[in-house]
């Protein structure tokens, strides 16, 4: 095959916009990509001839040839990434489209940034040979933290106990490939509004429910990161200026009343007080190990005691939502985690407070979804960060 050249960047341009927005027609690349038609034209026949992107009809137009779009072809290339939660890596290989080609998973101890680092570095080439085709040599991480995007330097994790860990320069060294870690709800959020319950709109908000609370914004279904990478950071928003101390030093913080934590301990206070509750009708009931899941299952079954907890928590996290409506006008918010997937008296709950709460003309128009990826989603969406930072038509060329 002929060595195919990227004049002006246009192959790298066409792949770019079609990862990120999906089919798109030539005027509409022509548009987002400011190329003439003339290269577009050129550059989108070499594509298809190296079988990056192929033609498909998308409609009848009135009284003409069918419409055509421009759409990436399903596993011609894979992109690596993984996700951190706890002391267990998920690890994917994907496609341009956001298909999972192969998953792993690798768990380590004791929780220390050098055993994550080893313990991924040790099982990529086992993942390697699983999959058929070479991965491009770029890798992106999505860990829970405050992570500078830019230079992969995480400042703190209170979930893991880490602060100040140059955690990108140790993976990059350690694998070989340039890296690129962002926080997990961001990646998680990014999965979702490319492939998942956002995919059909161009301006939402993620917010991850689960042991603590996170969320990404994305604008033109780009990651909005803010000066030092904690744009998102909701969790340690004051909803309550008296409420609970958070780790972080402030009183207060959304995920000290919203999250699972915060659900479970109200959950045990009030059970402790006497309240009555389906959650004590085995014998052999420990509070200790009553979890968030349990007292959500309940009160999707009626159990009144553990459908205030959830009404509350979730009330907090309607009143969030409703600042960021009046802040930042989403078309849409996706709701992933733990949290949002086991209990839709929740997402109602924040829903119905959210409406009631934000101004009625934006919040009218704002969609809430649950979100469809687990932790495979933070996998796919470092992988696509990964691809965003370091896009160039030179990884795919033949």
């Amino acid at each position: 095959m002929r060595k195919v050249w990227d004049q002006k960047g246009s192959k790298t341009a066409i792949l770019q916009m079609l990862r990120v927005h999906g089919p798109l027609s030539r005027i509409e690349l022509t548009r987002l990509t400011d190329l003439s038609r003339a290269t577009i034209s050129v550059a989108i026949g070499e594509l298809i001839e190296l079988g990056l992107v192929h033609e498909t009809v998308v409609r009848q137009s009135t009284g003409g040839r069918p419409a055509t779009s421009l759409e990436l072809v399903p596993h011609s290339r894979v992109i690596i990434g993984a996700d951190l939660s706890h002391q267990t890596w998920t690890i994917g290989a994907f496609d341009l489209l956001g298909n999972v080609v192969e998953k792993s998973r690798v768990t380590f101890n004791p929780l220390s940034p050098e055993n994550a680092v080893r313990a991924l570095a040790d099982e990529l080439p086992n993942f390697y040979k699983k999959i058929d085709k070479s991965p491009l040599p770029l890798i992106g991480i999505g860990i829970p933290g405050l992570v500078d995007t830019h230079s992969g330097f995480l400042r703190s994790s209170a979930a893991m106990g880490w602060k100040h860990v140059e955690i990108g320069p140790m993976l990059e060294k350690a694998v070989g490939w340039p890296t690129v870690v962002l926080n997990r709800s961001r990646a998680r959020g990014l999965s979702e509004c490319r492939y998942g319950a956002g995919k059909a709109y161009r301006h939402m908000v993620y917010i991850g429910i689960d042991s603590g609370i996170g969320a990404g914004i994305y604008v033109n279904r780009e990651l909005i990161h803010g000066a030092i990478g904690g744009a998102g950071e909701i969790g340690h928003t004051t909803v309550d200026a008296g409420g609970p101390l958070c780790p972080c030093g402030n009183n207060g913080c959304l995920q000290m009343v919203s999250a699972a934590p915060a659900m479970e301990l109200e959950a045990r206070r009030l059970l402790r007080l006497g309240g009555h509750s389906s959650l004590l009708q085995h014998r052999d009931f420990d509070l200790q190990t009553l979890k968030a899941e349990d007292v959500c299952r309940a009160a999707e079954q009626g159990d009144e005691l553990a459908g205030e907890v959830v009404r509350s928590a979730a009330t907090y996290l309607g009143i969030t939502m409703a600042n960021l409506v009046n802040l930042l006008n989403p078309e849409a918010f996706i709701l992933g985690g733990a949290i949002p997937q086991a209990s839709p008296l929740y997402v109602e709950t924040a829903v119905k407070v959210m409406r009631q709460r934000a101004m009625s003309q934006l919040s009218a128009s704002t969609v809430v979804h649950v979100g469809q990826f687990d932790e495979i989603g933070g996998a796919l969406g470092a992988a696509n960060m990964a691809l965003d930072r370091h896009m160039s038509f030179s990884y795919f060329a033949p």
